[in-house]
């Protein structure tokens, strides 16, 4: 299997620990204040890397000088709160759905930022997953996205839009080289104090139960820092609009973790809208240009086509 493949295999396995955040998130919210909760997974997630870099003897805090990290940082920050203050309103598979619309955008900003060739496939795959999501999502009556999880949804919606422009501002990142596990730790340290920033406004309400700490930790050590390293990492030979579509496989985990714990029903829109969003990804990577493979010195070189000016030097022609 040759990195491409290996990658596509990092990125599912990134959207199968991400989708056990959404049913886990939902339940730590009912004991949990959302703004708190962005903070201390993150801190923790921050902690995690820092910890692995310590391990691996390549702890450098060097990286937190870069003003990249930093607006990453904020971000990251507000998609956050945007998610959990939206989740907090709204349920776990609606959050995980509308969140994942964010393909949309993430491939728009890759045609205008990178010049990401517009190719039959990724139009019809896009729009394969993009029916697919809408499908789980509204079960083909416009009516379940009315009443009181409405803002909610419309929180959660946001979150996606700013993630389209993290996903996309990280991708920028590993194309210029260095230390990725660096990278990712640093961001989520950064995201950590802008999320902190809200708080000192609306107080710090500490969690007043074993359970709700228990939560806080799990989704601090086990869907934050791993699968963003994983993705971060696929990042080398695969582009961020492939990566969205397949990490679209977290609304499958979603709905099934939220049916058995949360007890989300299950019904045949469910599945089918499951079958097209694994298709529509399938559709997309078929018709994807393969980034070189990195040698052993550091990261692939990305395609001629996909340079930026003042990202990776002068663009190419």
């Amino acid at each position: 299997m040759g990195a491409r493949g290996r990658d596509y295999g990092l990125v599912i396995l990134s959207a199968v620990l991400w989708g056990t955040s959404f049913p886990g998130g939902k339940l730590v919210l009912g004991a949990v204040d959302p703004l708190f909760l962005s903070f201390a997974r993150l801190g923790l997630g921050a902690v995690v890397g820092f910890v692995v870099l310590a391990l691996l003897r390549r702890l450098d805090f060097r990286v937190l000088r870069n003003p990249y990290v930093w607006g990453l940082g904020v971000v990251n920050a507000l998609a956050f709160d945007l998610q959990n203050m939206g989740m907090d309103a709204t349920t776990a598979t609606k959050t995980a759905l509308l969140v994942n619309v964010n393909v949309v955008f993430i491939a728009a900003l890759m045609v205008l930022v990178y010049r990401e060739r517009v190719t039959w496939q990724k139009v019809v795959g896009i729009g394969i997953g993009l029916v697919g999501v809408v499908l789980l999502a509204t079960r083909l009556d416009p009516r379940s996205l009315e009443g009181g999880e409405f803002v909610g949804d419309l929180l959660v919606f946001a979150a996606g839009i700013a993630w389209s422009f993290y996903v996309v501002g990280t991708k920028a990142m590993v194309d210029r080289g260095g230390d990725y596990i660096a990278l990712v730790a640093g961001i989520f340290a950064t995201t950590s104090v802008a999320a902190s920033v809200p708080l000192f406004f609306t107080g710090w309400p500490l969690p007043a139960t074993t359970d709700a700490w228990i939560g806080i930790l799990y989704l601090g050590i086990v869907p934050t820092f791993p699968p963003m390293l994983l993705y971060a990492y696929s990042m080398r030979t695969i582009s961020p609009t492939i990566s969205a579509l397949l990490i679209l496989l977290e609304v499958i985990v979603a709905g099934l973790l939220s049916a058995a714990f949360l007890q989300d029903a299950i019904s045949g829109f469910t599945l089918v809208g499951g079958g097209l969003i694994l298709f529509g990804a399938y559709v997309v990577a078929r018709g994807e240009r393969e980034i070189p493979e990195p040698g052993a010195g550091g990261l692939a070189p990305v395609p001629r086509d996909t340079r930026v000016a003042g990202l990776n030097g002068p663009e190419s022609k």
